[in-house]
This record gives C-alpha cells, structure tokens and sequence, in this order.
C-alpha cells in the first residue's frame, strides 16, 4: 500500500530517499569520529630513515580491505608531529585523489598513521562499523559529486562530517553488516585465488617458454628463428573517425586491447580479412607505456579490422597460440622504449625479433598447457564478477531496507 506521497507503507521520506519508519538519518559527525591525517616532511631524515610505523596514502584505496603500507615513518614523527594512530577496522574515506580515488573508502586491517587526503571515520560503539563502511562505499558517486576546489575537486573534513547516513537499529546494522561481509570473504578469497593463479601461470611460462623446463620424450635442441621465417605481417589503416558503437566490425587499436587481450570497441570499417589464430600487436606507444608489443589472439570467427598504428600476423611455420605466448610484450620489443620519446615499431623492428622455438609437437603441448591455466584464471575471473554484481544488489536492497533481515 502506498502513501498519497507514493511511499510505501512502514517507510518514510528523508534526505536520503525512503527508508523504513524506525530507521533514523543523522549527520556522520555525531555517531562517528571524523579526523585526518598529515605528511611529514620529506627532507628530514628523522621523520623517515629507518621507520617503522605504517604510514598509509589514497593510493592503497583500490581496494576494501588495506593490510599494507608501502611507507613508514619514525617513532620519533609520530610523537613530534603529534600524529595518531589509526587503529585497526578504521574507516578510511579518499577526499582527494587521482583518477577514481576520491570519495573511496577502505577499512584499516593494521594500525597506521595515514596522510592528509584521508579521512578516518570511527563510530562509537552504538553503531555497526562494517555498516557504516558499506553505506559509504555504495554512495561513492554521490560523495564524489560533493567534491569542489579551483584546480582540483577535493573534499573536506566538513563535508564528510555532515554526511546524511541511514541508521537501523543496532542489531540490524550488525545483520546487515555480517551479510555482506560473507560476500566480501567470497569476493577477497577468489582475488587472491586469481593471484596465486597468474603466479603460477608466470611462472610456468617463464620456465617453458625458455625451454629451462622441458616435457617428457623432448630433447631435440631449439631452433633460433627469426619472427619473419614464421609469420606473413600485415599493417593496418587509419579510421578512428569511422567508430560507431554498433558497428558491423571489430576494431583493434592499442586503446582497446585490454590486458588479458580482449577486444573492447567496435567499428564499421573495412575488414582485413584476419582469421582464427593471427595474432595483432600494438607498434605504437606513449614514452614508458604498458601498450607496446601487447598481443591478441583471435580465437574466434568474427569479422576484424586494425588501424595503422597495428599489424597483424599471420603464423606460417608456428603453432599459433605458442607465438601469441612467447611474442606478447617480448623483451626484445621493451628495449626500444627509451621512456622520453613515443615507440614506434617498424615492420623491420617487428619481423627482426629473435626467437627459440622448439619442434611443432613441443610447441603445441606447451601452448595447451598455458591455454589450460587461462581458461582457469578466466573462469575465476567470472565468478568474482558475479559475486561483485550479487553484492551490490544486495547493498541497493538491505542499504534503503527495501530488504529486511529478521533479527
């Protein structure tokens, strides 16, 4: 049943939306300590030069729980500049920040100090710290759309402080709070089982593509081949104007290879006529950039087209998904980035790359091998996602008590 104000019955209006009748808004400031931190001067090696307290900056936001600091300041800092100690389960909201840093928040898993541009946040003992931490990381956006500044959009103590925050009563905060921590324990374990997985990936491509590990029943020696024994190179051409979001083909430019070498953009542009197993590579990048050399391997049918700043290879004498492994961001290539001046690969530079490459059968075991511990590292990768995409659900839905939990 609705209100004439169109609420439903057993909720109310408030500042920040509807929310059932028992639970109250208040200002942050009065369930919660609101306070910051400083930056010690850099030129005094007292502050700095063997220390031993942690000291935590916005750059360790990017994710929920900080376990890490990657500096430390002396104790003799700590006492003369007066600086505090957070303790552990300390809410830790960005004011300001690079990029998608501001308006962030993390829990404190140590005791540290940290800089000026967080905000620590400690409720009293009436209210659910886990709570409060979810409630701020689902209202990012909006904390973020609070910022301002004349250079740089920042936020203030002052404006944390008088944050509107929904309160249940207790024993449904804590509910609401052990809820979606199981998520947040899901979410944490399959991170960490990801990074133990590409650890070993690494490590196993580190060790077969060098041949210093070697299976059973191969001994035959490596040949050394240069990449244009094995592949035909093909360059692409210029047509960022002609990308269109529906566009008939996908487009493969060094913007839009991503890191595990998935296609992100379409285009309606002319196809290069690439199929199952060519490889593409970016030959163009900014001074000290991750773009390089990177690789991606067409494993599916579709229709493809690449801009002048990619070629794309056709393997002739290799097994196709070994090449993508031994060739993506080849340190042959890393030597001509001199970190002042834009790379630009030549087809010369592309095709002059030295290479070892063992017997068909061997490269093809080897390929399988590293396929196999892709796929895992992909279907985790998935998984996570879906425990992201349930947490938040149930953060819209438990946050506003559009959801009730019994108690």
């Amino acid at each position: 049943m609705m209100s004439s104000e169109g609420v439903p019955e057993g909720y109310k209006q408030t500042k920040v939306g509807v929310v059932p009748k028992e639970w109250e808004v208040v200002k942050l400031k009065n369930i919660a300590t609101v306070e910051t931190g400083k930056t010690p001067l850099r030129t005094n090696n007292l502050f700095w030069d063997n220390g031993t307290i942690n000291w935590v900056t916005t750059t360790k936001v990017n994710k929920i729980y900080i376990d890490t600091s990657s500096e430390k300041i002396t104790k003799f800092a700590l006492k003369e500049l007066k600086m505090k100690l957070m303790p552990i389960n300390t809410i830790l909201l960005a004011m300001y920040g690079q990029g998608k840093t501001r308006g962030k928040v993390a829990l404190l898993k140590i005791e540290s100090t940290i800089n000026q541009a967080f905000a620590s946040i400690k409720p009293n003992e009436k209210y659910s710290t886990n709570f409060l931490l979810n409630y701020l990381d689902k209202s990012y956006m909006k904390i973020r759309n609070l910022s301002h500044g004349s250079n740089q959009d920042n936020l203030n103590l002052d404006t944390i402080k008088y944050l509107d925050i929904p309160l249940p009563p207790l024993r449904e905060q804590q509910k609401i709070a052990e809820i979606l921590t199981t998520w947040d324990d899901a979410i944490s374990c399959y991170v960490e089982l990801i990074k133990a997985k590409e650890q070993l990936k690494k490590g196993l491509m580190q060790k077969l593509l060098s041949g210093e590990v070697r299976f059973s029943g191969f001994d035959e020696e490596w040949k050394k081949k240069d990449l244009d024994e094995l592949v035909e190179f093909f360059n692409g051409k210029a047509h960022e104007k002609d990308i269109i979001k529906n566009g008939k083909y996908i487009v493969v430019n060094s913007k839009f290879i991503s890191t595990n070498g998935k296609i992100k953009k379409y285009a309606n542009n002319l196809n290069l006529g690439a199929n199952i197993g060519d490889i593409v590579m970016v030959m163009s990048d900014v001074p000290n950039g991750k773009a390089i050399a990177k690789c991606f391997y067409i494993d599916k049918k579709d229709t493809y087209t690449i801009n002048q700043r990619i070629c794309l290879l056709k393997p002739t004498k290799i097994n196709s998904t070994f090449l993508f492994y031994i060739l993506n961001r080849h340190k042959y290539y890393l030597c001509f980035d001199d970190g002042v001046k834009q790379t630009n690969l030549r087809k010369e530079d592309i095709l002059t790359c030295p290479l070892r490459v063992p017997s068909l059968v061997e490269q093809q075991k080897i390929a399988q091998i590293l396929s196999t511990a892709d796929k895992e590292i992909e279907l985790l990768k998935n998984k996570l996602e879906v425990l992201k995409e349930q947490k938040k659900g149930l953060i819209q839905e438990l946050l506003t008590g559009e959801m009730r939990v019994k108690v």
